[in-house]
């Protein structure tokens, strides 16, 4: 055996707490300042062109201040994240600030004669559309580089609770500027219009100003992924091109983009809709209609504060199939309550359901891209999907601006939209539930359903899993705590697994469960007082692994239960892997409960941790004794804690 103990990856190192993590603080009171200002410049507009009066088509107005801040994404996304991977990310971030708050105080300062009624004459909408634009353009290059630069600010395994901070602050602070805004706007008074393009221009001062002091790591110290390494004379070689290739090359990227476009194109479809929902069921205008429009969509922005606490908390990204088709499905039937059901109460619950489950689709498609899309790339791939997510919201928001009686048609757009959703929802999740590395399609399923228990309710995380040969015979040996063990191991490994046991355990009341895992039954030996395989469960076992299954085998034979002492070794797994050629990879699971009853070990929730080590296959002429002492010595240098022996006795 030529290959070391295996080492401790880079993903045990000790990473630092989100709320203890100095750059990311910055970045989420940044992103919140940011928020605040875009909102207090879209109320802003949308008092000086009108769309607050009662004789005006507010859903279409509404639209319009939409398509001219969002139509520059179009254009300028995609070059925003070639400029991420270019430019120093915190220093771009900082300019797109400073130049938003520098355009702000030139529009505030335009006002300052203005007196009287806020609605500008018809003529002069242009430079209301001409504000919205220029803001857009640096909102167009800010968003794909503040996505680029989560990773360079936080440790990977916490890219999906930093996601989703970020972009629920940022839409709360949105919402909180709603709700400020529906305050401090007047339509009668042009004074107040201006006091709020000064306070939208502060916040995006301190914004950016917050920026300049963030420490990300740099670029070229990490890759996005295992398999995502890119040196660091690459990064400045990268174009648009090259990030469109890629993206074309990897269907799960296009799948994810093609998922945030539908998402943000629904949102895009309902953040409209509100303030003809507010007309349409209500008979609201003025300054009644701004409150409600306001209110309501605080509300959508609380919705997606839920959304980040249930993402951040239960940390599914590697079932991210099951969790965007069903907060798809929960959305659909939240916008076809919203729609079709005029009462006020429902209105504000369906809109809180929808910023929820809205949220965790957007904060899991992020979070995957972030994770799967290398470095290099990284900016002008979520440029690429900011510019393609925005350019089906511009068209959406354009064909609106230019409805006729849209406070109207909008309540039947969002009756067809639900459905669409609750389609496309079902449809996901029921294609990913049926793939998987489990023979049959009820497999597949049963398998899903054990890593969403294990991630959430035992908030389990792997390391080391790309150790896992791809193909080939392969034997996990684990440490044995807890009847949950299987199930964990199962979770991670992308093949299946083969268990052990024994036959008089096959209870026939459980043969449904026992062929969706296929496991080898073994017969005991007559008269033998354990389960240590004879040779006629070696042949069997050994059979199996040239087939270039996995099997998986806990060496210890008994489970640890309330005490963590490893036990000694039987020589099952040195036997088999021998005879078969099979290549070895040693397990530690470490986390989960201490209990003699197998209840308490599935229902009580813990924080359980799997580590795989590297690979080593034996060599035939190797005795099974060193072959042990080599698995046990391997196992032990994955453990995270010093680890308690019992003393070794001899096995033959």
């Amino acid at each position: 055996m030529s290959s070391p103990a295996a080492p401790k990856t880079a993903d045990d190192t000790l990473f630092t707490p989100l709320w203890r993590n100095i750059s990311f603080t910055l970045m989420w009171t940044s992103t919140a300042a940011s928020g605040f200002g875009d909102r207090m410049i879209m109320l802003a507009s949308l008092a000086l062109l009108g769309g607050l009066a009662a004789n005006t088509d507010s859903t279409s107005i509404q639209a319009g201040t939409q398509f001219w801040f969002f139509l520059p994404y179009v254009f300028f996304a995609v070059f925003g994240g070639w400029l991420a991977d270019r430019l120093p990310r915190k220093w771009v971030l900082f300019t797109c600030d400073e130049t938003r708050a520098g355009l702000l105080f030139w529009a505030y300062f335009s006002l300052a004669a203005a007196g009287g009624m806020a609605v500008l004459a018809p003529e002069a909408h242009w430079r209301v559309f001409a504000m919205l634009f220029m803001i857009g353009i640096f909102a167009a290059i800010f968003n794909p580089t503040r996505n680029a630069i989560v990773p360079q600010i936080v440790d990977r395994s916490q890219l999906q609770p930093a996601n989703a901070l970020v972009l629920v602050i940022g839409v709360v602070f949105s919402m909180i500027g709603m709700v400020v805004g529906g305050w401090l706007i007047v339509p009668e008074d042009a004074g107040s219009v201006r006091m709020g393009l000064l306070m939208g221009a502060t916040f995006y001062l301190v914004s950016g100003t917050f920026f300049a002091f963030m420490r990300p790591k740099p670029a070229h110290s990490f890759a996005a992924s295992s398999t995502a390494t890119s040196p660091p004379e690459t990064q400045s070689k990268t174009s648009i091109a090259d990030a469109l290739s890629y993206a074309l090359h990897h269907k799960r990227v296009l799948k994810l983009i093609a998922t945030d476009v539908l998402v943000w194109s629904a949102a895009a479809l309902m953040f409209s809709g509100v303030i003809g929902l507010c007309k349409a069921h209500f008979g609201l205008e003025g300054k009644e209609l701004l409150e409600d429009f306001s209110y309501i969509s605080a509300v959508l922005g609380v919705g997606m504060l839920a959304g980040a606490i249930v993402v951040a908390g239960i940390r599914t990204r590697h079932e991210s199939g099951t969790v965007i088709g069903t907060a798809l499905v929960m959305a659909g039937l939240s916008v076809i309550a919203v729609s079709m059901i005029p009462y006020k109460p429902v209105t504000y619950t369906g809109a809180f359901l929808v910023g929820l489950f809205g949220n965790i689709a957007i904060v899991t498609v992020l979070s995957m891209l972030q994770s799967i899309v290398p470095n290099h790339v990284r900016g002008a791939v979520l440029g690429l999907n900011a510019m393609m997510s925005t350019l089906f919201s511009v068209i959406i928001y354009f064909t609106i601006w230019q409805m006729s009686n849209a406070d109207a048609v909008i309540i039947y757009a969002l009756m067809v939209l639900g459905p669409i959703l609750m389609a496309i929802g079902a449809f996901t999740m029921l294609n990913y539930l049926r793939h998987g590395p489990m023979p049959s399609v009820a497999g597949n399923v049963f398998r899903h359903g054990v890593r969403l228990f294990v991630l959430v309710w035992h908030r389990a995380r792997w390391v080391g899993r790309h150790h896992i040969p791809a193909t080939g015979p392969v034997v996990l040996a684990c440490n044995h705590t807890t009847a949950l063990d299987p199930f964990v191991m199962q979770s991670a490994s992308p093949r299946m697994i083969r268990w052990l046991m024994l036959t008089s355990y096959r209870f026939p009341l459980l043969e449904p469960f026992w062929r969706l895992i296929n496991p080898i039954c073994l017969e005991m030996p007559k008269g033998a007082d354990k389960a240590e395989p004879g040779i006629k469960q070696v042949r069997q076992i050994v059979s199996e692994l040239k087939k270039g299954d996995i099997v998986g085998i806990f060496p210890e034979g008994n489970l640890q239960y309330e005490k963590r002492i490893l036990k000694p070794f039987e020589h099952g797994v040195a036997t088999c892997a021998r005879l078969s050629g099979a290549a070895i990879v040693p397990c530690w699971i470490h986390g989960t409960p201490k209990s003699r009853h197998m209840l308490v070990h599935f229902f009580r929730p813990t924080h359980t941790t799997l580590y795989f080590g590297k690979p080593f296959t034996p060599g035939r002429k190797e005795s099974v004794q060193d072959i042990t002492a080599e698995l046990r010595r391997r196992m032990i240098a994955l453990a995270p804690d010093e680890v308690e022996e019992e003393a070794e006795t001899s096995h033959s």
